[in-house]
């Protein structure tokens, strides 16, 4: 088949142009058919105009990592952030027409701007939901479509598999289930489908009928399913073979159903914050004013006496995997013997905790942090309170807190995932480099440090764009607008009303105008 926008070479199964983007319905031509001379003639004339802009188009916010997760949801800028992102493989920018996605070797392909980003818990696998509401996944030559009429949909732990409600026939609805790579799937008929989650491993699949008083269904991996119990209005997570499932009730109540048998994680409803661990057996979370631990073994949680806050569903240390859309999923084993965050909303400010080895007890390492970093091993932390910035060397102990600047008062930091290097912002905009409790001045009067960027600090000074490393700084880019970082692979870059990809190489890929 040829697209009939440009004549490229397209296949079958792809619904945009490789070359130019272009949308592809009806507008193909078989290839055993010749094209007249006058539309030859065009389409060698338009393959040539766009051959040094295919790669173009689009933006306004970065999500990434997608990191990428609902493609309403606004990005925020460096000095908003107050813990470190997950590396992810691919960033989407996006304006109000279309989409650019980027893969960690730099592979950008333009698609419709989605209604929904989503994508497994390593960012390996990216799909979405476009304004036709059709459900893609990405390869490395571009979406590959799924299915349409799609409302929602999840992407499971692994990537594995797509689950998604459609519209069915009668004004039915439809669930249907992808794994990714295979020609087609299965769709199961639903009345109306008020909640689903899929399980880690993407074989198992749990969801809510609304028009049967909150019924919840399970279908197993061999293709069997059963009706569960009433009455439940929202799920967090299932594991593989759906041996345990976190849900709510209709009366706001937490439960977790366990081979059969219901526990009541909590005796009053409300919103629920919380932490799962890889396999969904583990449960940390908030609800009202408490912090509970429950693993499935047990038979009732643990309240954590002494932790105040909410617990931060965003906060995650680096290397760990996660998942948005109904929760975050840690890529751990297991809960204990992990640092975890809660989000004071009284105090403005974060305080970070130590959940113990048989997740009894949470130790408050940090108290009223303004911004804080994990290591990516978990043991230690850079702590932001007050204008002082403090290290914790061994967060299992809480002991060794040293105050790495006692002069200057600081206002941000940035640091390497193992936090051995670190910069930070003074209250006059001055840069610092921090090595062995030495700090080195780097800049004077910066106008925003956008944070670590592989091998250094990112920041703007004057309007250009500076890599800082321990002892100096090197130009990246005359007349920086504005940066958004996709660690270890680069960084977007606003220049003059255009976003450019800033590759960990150095090299600057234009992409498309951000107006």
């Amino acid at each position: 088949m040829y697209c009939s926008q440009c004549g490229g070479e397209v296949s079958g199964s792809v619904r945009y142009c490789p070359a130019c983007g272009a949308r592809q319905e009806t507008g193909v031509v078989p290839a055993e058919k010749s094209l007249p001379e006058e539309q030859e003639k065009e389409k060698k004339r338009q393959k040539a105009h766009r051959q040094g802009r295919r790669l173009g188009n689009f933006l306004v916010s970065v999500i990434a990592l997608v990191i990428l997760f609902a493609g309403d949801q606004k990005v925020p800028g460096a000095s908003e952030h107050t813990f470190r992102r997950m590396d992810a493989a691919y960033f989407t920018v996006q304006n109000q027409r279309e989409m650019a996605v980027c893969g960690a070797q730099g592979i950008v392909c333009t698609v419709d701007v989605p209604q929904k980003v989503l994508c497994s818990a390593d960012k390996s696998v990216l799909a979405y939901i476009d304004r036709d509401r059709e459900l893609y996944y990405m390869e490395a030559d571009g979406p590959v479509f799924i299915d349409d009429g799609v409302k929602d949909a999840q992407i499971s732990f692994y990537g594995d598999t797509a689950v998604y409600v459609r519209a069915g026939a009668d004004g039915r609805e439809e669930l249907g289930v992808r794994a990714l790579g295979e020609a087609s799937g299965e769709r199961i008929a639903v009345t109306a489908c008020g909640d689903f989650s899929v399980s880690p491993d993407g074989k198992t699949v749990a969801w809510v009928e609304e028009a049967e008083d909150g019924a919840l269904y399970l279908r197993r991996p061999d293709g069997s399913g059963e009706k569960i119990v009433k009455n439940i209005s929202k799920i967090f997570g299932i594991s593989d073979g759906g041996g345990t499932i976190f849900c709510q009730r209709d009366d706001g109540r937490l439960c977790c159903r366990q081979d059969g048998r219901e526990r009541l994680l909590t005796e009053t409803g409300g919103n629920v914050s919380f932490l799962l661990n890889e396999s969904r057996t583990e449960m940390l979370y908030t609800i009202g004013k408490s912090t509970w631990y429950y693993a499935a073994e047990r038979e009732s949680p643990v309240r954590l006496t002494g932790v105040k806050g909410n617990v931060l569903a965003d906060c995650f240390m680096t290397g760990t995997a996660y998942q948005r859309g109904h929760g975050l999923i840690l890529g751990r084993k297991t809960l204990k013997n992990m640092a975890f965050a809660t989000e004071d909303t009284e105090n403005a400010g974060y305080r970070v905790y130590y959940l113990d080895w048989n997740g009894e007890c949470a130790e408050t390492i940090f108290n009223h942090a303004d911004q804080f970093q994990i290591s990516g091993d978990g043991r230690s932390l850079l702590g932001l309170a007050d204008g002082r910035l403090y290290r914790v060397r061994e967060i299992q102990s809480g002991e060794d807190k040293v105050c790495l600047e006692e002069k200057l008062t600081v206002r941000q930091f940035a640091a390497s995932p193992d936090l051995q290097k670190i910069w930070f912002v003074t209250e006059d905009a001055d840069l610092y480099s921090v090595k062995d409790q030495e700090r080195t001045n780097l800049s004077a009067g910066l106008d925003q440090m956008y944070g670590y960027c592989g091998r250094g600090v990112l920041f703007r000074e004057g309007g250009d764009l500076y890599l800082a490393g321990g002892d100096g700084k090197t130009l990246i880019e005359e007349g920086v607008d504005g940066a958004y970082i996709q660690e270890n692979y680069g960084a977007i870059l606003d220049l003059d009303g255009m976003f450019c990809h800033l590759k960990a190489a150095g090299q600057i890929e234009r992409l498309i105008s951000s107006r």
